[in-house]
Formats: C-alpha cells, structure tokens, sequence
C-alpha cells in the first residue's frame, strides 16, 4: 500500500519538486532569521519580523515530516535513529551559546540576574524554556529584554512537536489512518485554540506548543502532500494552474511553470508584508499569524524552480544565510541583552547593534564551520551522541545549582553582594515588607495567586476595600502605583477619612468593555470601581498608574464620576521610573559613595507618558493633575534615598514601586496635604 503511494505520488504535479535538498528552503530560512535578528536589534524599523518564528516552524513541520514519511515509506525509520540525528542537529551549537552565556553572565550579571539565567538555561537544556517563561510571564516578571536566553522559548516548541510527532506518524503509519485528515484534524483544533487565546490568554497563545502545533502541522501537511497527493489535490492542482494560466498569462503558456510562478510571486508577497504589518503584537498570533504561514507554505508548495525560489531564495548569499541561520538565531540576542544589560537605562547606539549583528554572523559561521558540520557529518558522529547528550545534561545541572545557590553571590565583591542580598526580590525580608504593608493585594483583581499566569480576575476582592467607615471617603484606583500609596496615606490621613483602593496589577483606568469583564482582570477592576463610584461616590478619588492615561478618556471619565458625586478627582503623573532596579544602579555606577540624588538612569520610554499626558492640558480640565516628580526630584537629579542609610533608607527596591518609608514620606510630604484641603471644602 505505501510503495502504491509513493509510484502515485512520482507522478504528480505536486511532488515533482520534492527533491532530497531545496537550496530555496534554506533561502526562505534566511528571510526567517534577518526578519527576527533585525527586529531583534532595531524593532522600529521591522515592526513585525518577530514572524520569522513562524516561518521557521512552517519549515521545521515539513522536512522534519517528511524525513520521518520518507524513511518509513523505505522501511528504514526508528525512533532512535531519528533522536540520534536531532541531537546532532541541535546540541553542539545550543552546547556553545549556553556555556558562552554562563561565563559571560558570571562576569557581568548580579546574583538574581544570574540565578534567572541559570533557571533558563536549565529549561532550555531540558527543551522546556517555552513553559518556564510561561510560567514566569506574569505582572511581577523582569524586563524581557534581560532575560538572555528569551529567545530558547520557540526551540523548546519545536523540540515538544519532535518528542510527540515521530510517533504520531509511525502509530498512523502502521494502523494506516488517513493522514491527511488526522495531520488536518489537529491543524484545525491548535489554530481554533491558539485563536481564541489570543484573545483570552495572551501569554498562553504565545507560548504554548498547543497554541503554535498547527504551524509546524501546516508544514507536515505540505510535506504529506507532496509525497503522497490523492488523486483529487493532484487533478484540483491542474486545474487552478489551468485557470490562473487562462486568467494571467497569453495563450499557449507552461501551465505548470506559470502555476508554480503564481505561487512563489504570492507566497513572497505574504511573508515580505507580515514582516512590516503586523504591529499590535498583543493580536499575535491569533488569526494573522496565518499571513506568514500561508506564505511560507505557499513558497514551499511552489518548488525550487519557481522564479523567486530559483533567482533569490536559492541565490548563494541566502544559501549561506540559511545554512547559518540557526546558530544565528542562537547568537544574536544573548549578545542584544547583554549589550543593553551593560549600557542600563539608555539604549545601545546603533553602531553598536550593527556590530553587534556582524558579531552575530562571525559566531554563526564559527559555529556551523568548526562545531556543527565536524560533530553533525564527522566520521565518529554515532559515537558522538552519548558525549553530546553528557554535555547537555551536565549544562542543565549546573543551571539547577545556579538557582539553588542563588546565582553563586561569592563570585561577587563582599560588600556589593551584601548589597545586592538585601534587595533580592525573593528574600523572606524584602516579601515581608512588601506583602505587610505595599502589595494591598486584597484589594487587587490579578490574579496574582494563580500557578499559571492569566489575565483572568480574581472572583472577588475584599470588602474592606470599598466599603466606607465614615462620612469622608477617599478612594484610590489604579494599578500598583496605586496600591504602594495606600500604606502611607493611611498612616498619615486621619483616623475619621475612609481610605478605599481597588486596582489591578499592571491595568491603567482605561475605557471599558463589559462583555469581557469576566475574562479580563483590567476590565474588571475598572468596571468594578465604576459600579462602586456610581453606588457611593467617594469625597475624592486618586487615579495612578505607571502607564499611558488616555486623556480623552480621563476627561469622559472625570465628568462621568463627578456626575455620580465625586467632589474631587486627582490625577497623578508618574514618580521616577528607574532603569534598571534602583539598587543596581546604585552599584553599577555610585558604589560605595551613594548621592542622595542621581542624574539620569531613568527608562524615557515609560517617563515621556507623563511628559505627552502634560502637554495635553487645558486650564478647564474636569481634573487636578499632580505632578508626582516634583517631591522626588530636582536640579541635582531625583532622589535615591531617605535618611542616613543609603541601604535602608533607599526609595524603591525595584524599579519604581515605593518602600514603606517612601510612601509614608510622600503622603506627609504631598498627597494627605492635598486630600485634606479637599476634604474640608
């Protein structure tokens, strides 16, 4: 039955191209791995090359397929064999980055930072760095360009789909089910699922092998295809190349030629606009990831002697990109995040990014020309895979011990150390006092508790948070600079004024949609607190939060509340946004002798809201605004710390949420002032 299927499939249109090696395939590798390195290093310039993933995977479903299609149509597959030749395939280049990022971390990252990469680094041994940042993609997650080893998440995609797929298809083969409808059947329910996540579980779609499966069995169907086409897709086939060959072209055409042109000029198109149009990437992947998809198919199904396929992706500079495009994948951004983790709060200058991606590519061919062709093809590459498998195992081990150790900080100058320890955001010490008196996260609709991040709400928050104890009420809403306020405020506001808070983590007051409500833990906090500002208005109401407010929607949002019998509603611009956490700013720069005020090192991408927010008021706003930077800073810079312990006495211990003795001091210094003089109009 299977030698059937292979003498029919020498016949067709559709496997005619299916040749042992597609120079065009490397090719379409090439455009895949600049989309991402220059999107990587220059993101406003391709806002969406973060598709060249996707293209990999289309890639990665087809010819790992049809290996695996082939060899069982020859009678030579095994499992053991096929895992044998992906550790070849993969381990010694990931072997190199892996153990090139730990020396480099141990010399340039503090001991949170390097406990993190070990943490990653054991996930990406393991193949699982896709459901470790999962995992830890939530509101208290660390910048993602830190995390050195982000990138590892799509090869722990494409690694799950090569655990599970050779014995899906050996299983189909030997019980002779319909491939075609079992590889069509999970295609359909992986894009239904990753669809409707996009939408609901944003983090979930991202990074779950659930999400992306239909990607890579997008390819697998190609490959399926090709190999074995029914009778129908071949005789369909000719007769769509017969139709576009009457509609595009003059009589007397190469039906087949002019067919297989169509399809590479289309599938170009496709893959060249999803790299440039995709810019909501919280919309991503959802339906527009079958843009890239679709057109990775598409130049695939057109065959190596298509016009782009022949005369640019199998050009020799792409050939040569493509064949390097994996340890070029690997290279390139832990080299982005260490640059940008060495030059802090600004960005690197753009010579630097350009080296940076011509270091990339030096590395790539080092790596491809002396460690991948000599243990991949070398004469003693069976004998190689046990040494490779001991290799990997002892890296992931020693990222388990990194985290155990808490990222060695005996590596590290006593003092610093010592420092560094007394912020670490996992301490007992720093998450009593966060949780005792900032965090308030019982007034907090995130689901902060949840083992695996989503953004649905919390059922119910605590009553205590909304509901009044005396005539004179003040309710603040936001996010968790809202929250950080609520501790000094009523340390400082008399006994008689009712504090309320309601907020969510990372959720600005922004407009509404009720319909989602229930799966959107933003919308809920907002729409909660309308329906309790509507219910008992409070005297006055403090709207903060460390991103963008609307204006437009805050003037709506002002007149509406105040029509529900809100006396006063202050709006507060942001307090000093540091970049990176405060504490390692002090040490990367000011250590021993910390000023009490320090010029510079704040993030100007988060800072300008206040600055566009500001610009945009009128003299008969519906509002008071507060300018939240005018107690912390001035001519000298912004201020690092109270007292006269640069260690105790220090503002925040990350990047901008407020420690104890901070927000008691703002309250004194301009918040309870403000609220009282409104509160006895």
């Amino acid at each position: 039955m299977h030698g059937t299927e292979r003498r029919g499939a020498a016949d067709s249109g559709i496997a005619a191209h299916a040749t042992d090696y597609r120079p065009d395939i490397d090719g379409l590798r090439a455009i895949a791995v600049l989309s991402v390195v220059i999107f990587h290093a220059f993101p406003q310039t391709l806002r969406s090359g973060f598709v060249g993933v996707d293209i990999f995977f289309v890639i990665s479903g087809y010819l790992i397929t049809k290996i695996i299609l082939s060899d069982l149509a020859a009678e030579r597959f095994t499992l053991l064999n096929f895992y044998a030749r992906r550790v070849r395939r993969i381990f010694p280049a990931l072997i190199v980055v892996l153990s090139s990022c730990l020396v480099a971390g141990a010399f340039m990252l503090w001991a949170d930072d390097f406990a993190r990469l070990g943490k990653h680094t054991a996930a990406g041994a393991g193949f699982v760095a896709n459901l470790a940042l999962w995992q830890e993609a939530n509101y208290f997650d660390v910048a993602s360009d830190t995390k050195v080893l982000l990138h590892l998440w799509s090869l722990g995609v494409e690694e799950q789909f090569y655990l599970v797929w050779p014995a899906l298809m050996l299983l189909a083969w030997h019980v002779r089910l319909n491939r075609f409808v079992l590889i069509g059947a999970i295609l359909a329910g992986s894009l239904a699922y990753g669809i409707k996540a996009t939408s609901t579980d944003p983090v979930a779609a991202f990074y779950s092998p659930v999400s992306r499966l239909w990607e890579l069995a997008a390819g697998a169907s190609l490959a399926n295809l090709t190999l074995f086409a029914p009778r129908a897709a071949v005789w369909t086939e000719r007769m769509i190349a017969k139709g576009l060959a009457a509609i595009l072209f003059e009589p007397g055409v190469d039906q087949e030629r002019a067919y297989r042109h169509v399809l590479s000029t289309l599938g170009m198109a496709l893959v060249l606009v999803s790299t440039v149009v995709l810019t909501r990437r919280h919309e991503f992947p959802g339906w527009w990831a079958l843009l890239p998809v679709t057109g990775a198919y598409l130049l695939i199904l057109a065959g190596p002697a298509a016009w782009l396929n022949r005369w640019v992706l199998s050009s020799s500079a792409m050939v040569w990109i493509g064949l390097i495009s994996y340890p070029l994948y690997l290279w390139h951004w832990p080299l982005l995040t260490f640059a940008r983790i060495h030059y802090g709060s600004v960005p690197p200058p753009p010579q630097v990014l350009v080296a940076i991606i011509g270091a990339s590519i030096a590395l790539a061919w080092l790596t491809y020309h002396f460690v991948e062709k000599p243990l991949r093809f070398g004469k003693a590459r069976r004998a190689l895979v046990p040494a490779l498998l001991t290799a990997m195992i002892a890296i992931g081990v020693f990222g388990v011990v990194s985290v155990a150790s808490n990222g060695f900080p005996g590596r590290l100058d006593q003092d610093k150390a010592a420092y560094a320890a007394y912020f670490d955001v996992g301490s007992p010490r720093l998450q009593s006092e966060y949780i005792k008196y900032i965090s308030q996260d019982q007034c907090n609709f995130y689901a902060w508790d949840a083992k695996i991040p989503t953004i649905a709400p919390r059922a119910a928050i605590d009553p205590s948070c909304y509901t009044r104890h005396s005539d004179q009420t003040v309710m603040i809403i936001g996010d968790s600079n809202a929250s950080d306020l609520y501790y000094g405020l009523r340390e400082v506001l008399p006994k008689n004024i009712s504090l309320l808070l309601i907020w969510s983590s990372g959720c600005q007051v922004s407009e509404v949609i009720e319909r989602i409500t229930d799966t959107h833990h933003c919308h809920m906090a907002n729409y909660f607190a309308l329906q309790r500002i509507k219910a008992d208005p409070p005297k006055v109401l403090l709207l903060s939060s460390n991103n963008s407010f609307d204006i437009a929607y805050i003037r709506r949002f002002a007149r509406t509340v105040k029509g529900y019998g809100v006396k006063h509603v202050l709006v507060l611009g942001q307090r000093p946004h540091w970049k990176p956490f405060l504490y390692k700013v002090v040490l990367d720069n000011y250590w021993p002798n910390v000023p009490r005020y320090i010029q510079g090192h704040l993030d100007d991408e988060l800072m300008t809201f206040t600055k566009t927010f500001q610009s945009q008021l009128q003299p008969d706003e519906p509002f008071e605004f507060v300018d939240e930077m005018k107690p912390f800073c001035n001519s000298e810079g912004c201020m690092s710390y109270l007292g006269n312990d640069p260690k105790e006495g220090l503002i925040t211990a990350d990047t901008v949420h407020l420690r104890p003795h901070a927000s008691v001091w703002l309250a004194r210094r301009q918040l309870a002032p403000l609220i009282t003089e409104r509160i006895e109009k």
